[in-house]
């Protein structure tokens, strides 16, 4: 059997015209080859006639560290007689490195013996470096949302290029809030000394390659650092690091604001390809990307934690206020009590005395609410939490709130008497104050001559209180509204007292109670508040 003579006219055009190379080569213990396309000087940049004039080898071609895989599956594949197709780098004549796939299958005498190797290879760095690109992306996007911190990231991001660029070596400067030095992001494998050296960078004309393309915002290539007047400065720390080349893409935000610089190094003289420019570009995208989110997120911290010192700052007002206040309305208080028996005034002044001690009660009320509201949020309320008993606190609820619904021609009815005492988690004092803040609106904001009715659900895990009123009820608009603090929906418009607070306290009670409290309403049909507190059981 002898091989295919490659100059036949027959073969020659259609060979030639395959979007790859073929070629043909003797299964010798050089390999030697028979026959190439022409195909190979645009994919390794030799002649063919180098090959099959054994100038060369095709496997001097093959990246040192995919020489062996390479060997051991094609010496697979003829051993057992099968095709074979494969994956792997060559590096050309100018030193960059390809990704090439090859399909193959060895012809064998008639005694068996493998002879010749017949096969074809095609250029897929584009699609390999796509493929590594969008994996690198992901691997960047991922750390983002995992919270990575942002010099975790930038390195993930510079060691993706480099893994698609071997002779690279990256580095990622970010510009300061002053936007006039870079500060380091990443540069996982350039030298610590290096790193350290150019953290803080000044930016400028004539300041290396990444401060020019900082100052400028434009891209600055340097193919001989050794020689290029922007890196006098830096020549003994780049000849220290063995770096003979460098360019510098600017990083921009998403309204064109430098952010830092991603800078390529090498340790050659060497002129950017434009498919490196265009991998670049994508990676200070991702890097514009990580940068922002970063110092989006720094901001939403600092704001976070300028608003809990002025909420702090608040509460220390709010709490020396409220003793400010009470010592005087106290003292107030209690003249307009006296002045009420004094027998010596007129029923006139006497009710003037009675609306200053009213007003003085409700002032009273109010501070102590906002003072609760501002303990809450500034998390300082702290509760005490043990088996209450439920038909207690009811009934002792009922006996301060039926003066006031006496008075205002409204029936309160106690269903909550169980055979069996129910005990709830919860403090004592904080659930009696929200279980009158309820019994009072729904006395407040019920009907002449309506009523209040209170029930009791026991189940296993939880028990329900629930109080209904005959009052106007309201529509899904305002429930939405109802747990906003200072939110009266519309009460302000006729004689009911309060500033629209005490339903928040109660549910931030309840919240911090492991309870719950929510409401069912039809307009014109009344309401039902309801809360839910775990259950224990009692001893």
């Amino acid at each position: 059997m002898n091989a295919f003579s490659f100059d036949d006219d027959r073969f020659k055009s259609l060979i030639e015209n395959i979007p790859g190379v073929v070629y043909q080569c003797e299964l010798d213990e050089a390999w030697t080859m028979i026959f190439i396309s022409s195909g190979i000087k645009g994919l390794a940049g030799y002649t063919a006639d180098e090959f099959t004039g054994k100038l060369r080898t095709y496997a001097s071609l093959i990246h040192p560290d995919d020489v062996q895989m390479v060997e051991d599956t094609v010496m697979a594949a003829v051993n057992d007689n099968v095709a074979y197709s494969i994956e792997y780098r060559i590096v050309n004549s100018d030193r960059s490195v390809k990704w090439v796939y090859e399909e193959g299958q060895a012809n064998y005498d008639k005694d068996g013996k493998p002879r010749w190797l017949d096969g074809v290879i095609f250029d897929i760095s584009t699609k390999k470096r796509t493929q590594q690109i969008e994996q690198g992306s992901f691997h960047v996007l991922e750390r983002l949302a995992t919270g990575a911190n942002i010099g975790d990231v930038l390195n993930v991001l510079a060691l993706s290029i480099e893994e698609i660029w071997p002779d690279m070596l990256c580095s990622v400067l970010m510009l300061d809030e002053d936007g006039e030095h870079l500060l380091h992001g990443a540069g996982p494998s350039l030298p610590d000394y290096y790193n350290e050296a150019i953290d803080g960078l000044k930016i400028g004309e004539g300041v290396g390659s990444c401060g020019v393309a900082a100052y400028t915002g434009n891209p600055f290539y340097v193919e001989d650092v050794t020689s290029h007047p922007n890196w006098v400065a830096f020549r003994e720390l780049t000849s220290r690091a063995n770096l003979h080349a460098c360019w510098s893409y600017p990083i921009l935000s998403n309204s064109g604001k430098v952010l830092g610089t991603f800078a390529c190094y090498y340790r050659e003289e060497h002129t950017p390809l434009d498919s490196e420019i265009a991998c670049v570009k994508r990676a200070t995208y991702l890097a514009s990307i990580a940068i922002q989110m970063r110092r989006e997120e720094q901001n939403l911290v600092r704001a976070k934690e300028a608003a809990e010192q002025a909420n702090n700052a608040k509460s220390e007002f709010l709490s020396s206020m409220s003793h400010e206040l009470r010592t005087p309305l106290n003292a107030i208080m209690g003249f307009s009590q006296l002045f009420e028996f004094d027998e010596t005034l007129s029923a006139s002044q006497q009710k003037n005395a009675h609306e200053i001690y009213h007003a003085g009660e409700h002032l009273l009320a109010l501070v102590t609410d906002i003072l609760d509201l501002a303990k809450i949020e500034a998390g300082k309320l702290r509760l005490e939490l043990t088996d209450v008993s439920v038909s207690k606190v009811l009934n002792e609820c009922v006996t301060l709130i039926i003066a006031f619904a006496d008075s205002c021609d409204i029936n309160v009815i106690n269903n909550s008497s169980v055979s069996q005492d129910i005990l709830v988690k919860a403090d004592q004092v904080r659930l009696k104050q929200v279980i009158l803040n309820l019994l009072n609106n729904a006395v407040k904001y019920n009907r002449e001559g309506g009523s209040v009715t209170i029930d009791v659900v026991d189940s296993t895990e939880v028990v329900k209180i629930l109080i209904t009123d005959t009052g106007f009820g309201m529509d899904n608009e305002k429930i939405l509204k109802l747990f906003t603090p200072f939110e009266r929906l519309g009460a302000n418009k006729n004689i009911v007292e309060g500033v629209g607070i005490g339903l928040v306290i109660s549910k931030k009670l309840l919240e911090m109670m492991g309870g719950e409290i929510g409401v069912e309403s039809q307009p014109n049909k009344g309401s039902i508040f309801w809360l839910e507190l775990e259950k224990t059981v009692s001893s």
